[in-house]
């Protein structure tokens, strides 16, 4: 095998004829973003710091890696100036993992390898493409598309902004800003769009609230800015086990049904509105109101251009890869066996390996690996959709003279009460994720596939955007997470069982202080140096890499 691989067009170029950007999001300069893939097994990353070599059977490792989802990722980019061997492999030919970015091609593939009901993160996947030939519903050329597996919602105040600034990787990465919230509803026959109040005087604007309605509105968001504080704690003690809707009529008297509606949009629940409870809601809703502003005026939330946390797991690899590590694709980790402080691994294809470490969810971990413990699943139902339309009314600048977002979220609410809302992330082509012209829309429910299908179609019924949208192509599928992976990472020092990201849509700060742990036991160092790099020799204010 070649000691290197090759490094192929940036985002930006691959995606011709979508130059235009969002400009950067104060205060962090996220910008020249290099995005690098694999044509060989051995590295594409490999640099003087890593040894030439033909094979790595019989190798001996610091840390051995499985995955490059990122979870594994996060752990690599901080073990990247650690001075440790790291091997990094992926059993599968691309980066990201279950957090993946895919083209059309790549998920046409994707969707034949994951269309059975098999004990995996994703199945039952089914892809449809209508017979468009002409006009605004025709798809453009495979490349030209960058679909997210699992999209997520990055808050401003998310742990993960501030270490990719501290580990110096920011200046690889665009993010962009999620904008508006919306709700659609039904009434009848008749679909309405709405868009989520933002502040007290999108509120006091809100003509779909009566006078009365508002102000008990207003006395929640003042409760929820503070919820947290020693004068509120015995109110949300008395409150947080109550639904949402019962909580606000008992505590703030707040009788109108239309009201609780753009609350579960910033909640974003998973299950029924009866089951939603205000222990739940309130601090969500916190976490959204406590962003808006942060990184400017009008918006709370960002996403990375040019699909999602993969692009995240790729630069955190190349910076791993630049401190030495060795990246090996279509690879994974088969068998493993310990002792005396040793770990050895047989890989797919026959190469045998050892190390101080073993790291990766329990996905790409052995089978073997572990107590053999009955596994709790939990699944939820997703859907991508290409969509005809720029869908230019759900993007409105983020405040005057700010940002077009290149993100909106859209709670569609189900009349039914033992369905729950569906939630569908909305992005531009000005995410890299499509061409110009046309959207990306991502939904997810606890539901079947029905559920999500008519979701969409109500919200493209409700936009007034001319012609008509339609849906280009589509792919449904089931995302599963363990809810108890099985294994005990005290039974095997040495084996460190990360944590699969979450089926939802918010990216939750506990993935990254969970990578801070295992962190901390391969480095023995202290959790204040986490994440936080000085400039190489040779870079400036940002990496050269």
């Amino acid at each position: 095998m070649a000691r290197e691989g090759r490094e192929v067009r940036s985002g930006r170029e691959k995606k011709r004829g979508m130059e235009a950007e969002v400009p950067a999001l104060p205060p962090c300069p996220f910008r020249n973003f290099i995005r690098v893939l694999d044509s060989n097994n051995i590295t594409p990353f490999a640099n003087d710091a890593t040894p030439a070599m033909d094979t790595i059977d019989n190798t001996d490792w610091d840390v051995v890696i499985s995955g490059t989802g990122l979870p594994q990722s996060l752990l690599a980019l901080s073990l990247s100036r650690s001075c440790k061997k790291i091997l990094h492999v992926d059993r599968n030919d691309y980066y990201g993992g279950d957090e993946a970015a895919l083209s059309l091609s790549e998920a046409e593939e994707w969707a034949k390898k994951h269309a059975g009901e098999a004990s995996a993160t994703y199945t039952n996947a089914i892809l449809t493409q209508p017979d468009v030939q002409e006009g605004a519903g025709k798809l453009g050329f495979s490349r030209a598309y960058s679909l997210a597996l699992a999209p997520h919602l990055i808050y401003a105040r998310s742990s993960l902004l501030p270490a990719i600034v501290s580990s110096r990787t920011h200046s690889q990465l665009d993010f962009q800003a999620v904008g508006s919230w919306f709700t659609v509803t039904t009434e009848g026959y008749l679909t309405r769009l709405t868009r989520v109040p933002s502040g007290r005087e999108d509120v006091f604007r809100d003509d779909s609230l009566d006078l009365r309605a508002k102000r008990s509105l207003m006395k929640f968001l003042r409760f929820v800015a503070s919820y947290d504080g020693e004068d509120e704690q015995q109110r949300m003690q008395e409150m947080k086990d109550l639904p949402l809707a019962v909580a606000l009529k008992d505590h703030f008297g707040m009788n109108s049904v239309t009201a609780v509606t753009p609350l579960l949009a910033l909640a974003l629940p998973t299950s029924v509105e009866v089951n939603t409870t205000a222990g739940f809601a309130v601090p969500k809703i916190a976490r959204h109101l406590r962003s808006i502003g942060m990184f400017g005026p009008g918006f709370s939330a960002v996403l990375p251009k040019w699909g999602g946390l993969a692009e995240i797991s790729q630069v955190a690899c190349r910076a791993c890869a630049v401190g030495g590590g060795v990246y090996v694709l279509s690879k994974g980790v088969e068998s493993q066996t310990s002792g005396d402080g040793t770990v050895h691994l047989k890989l797919t294809g026959g190469e045998k390996v050892t190390t101080k470490w073993l790291a990766g969810t329990a996905g790409d971990l052995p089978l073997t690996l572990g107590s053999e413990t009955q596994v709790s699943r939990e699944y939820m139902t997703k859907g991508i959709y290409i969509v005809s339309s720029p869908l230019t009314s759900l993007f409105p600048h983020t405040s005057e003279g700010g940002v077009t977002p290149a993100g909106a979220v859209v709670w569609v609410d189900n009349p039914g009460p033992s369905i729950p809302g569906v939630r569908i992330l909305v992005h531009s082509s000005e995410s890299g994720e499509c061409p110009a012209g046309q959207c990306v829309l991502y939904a997810s429910v606890r539901g079947d596939f029905e559920v999500i299908d008519n979701a969409v179609n109500s919200l493209l019924e409700s936009v007034l955007d001319q012609p008509r949208p339609s849906i280009s192509w589509q792919m449904h599928y089931k995302h599963h997470v363990q809810v108890d992976n099985g294994t005990d990472p005290d039974s095997d020092k040495s084996t460190l069982v990360l944590p699969s990201l979450s089926i939802d849509i918010v990216l939750e700060d506990e993935v990254l202080e969970i990578v801070r742990v295992m962190w901390q036991k391969i480095t023995g160092d202290s959790a204040e140096s986490f994440m936080k790099f000085e400039a190489r020799e040779g870079a400036e204010d940002e990496e050269a890499v």
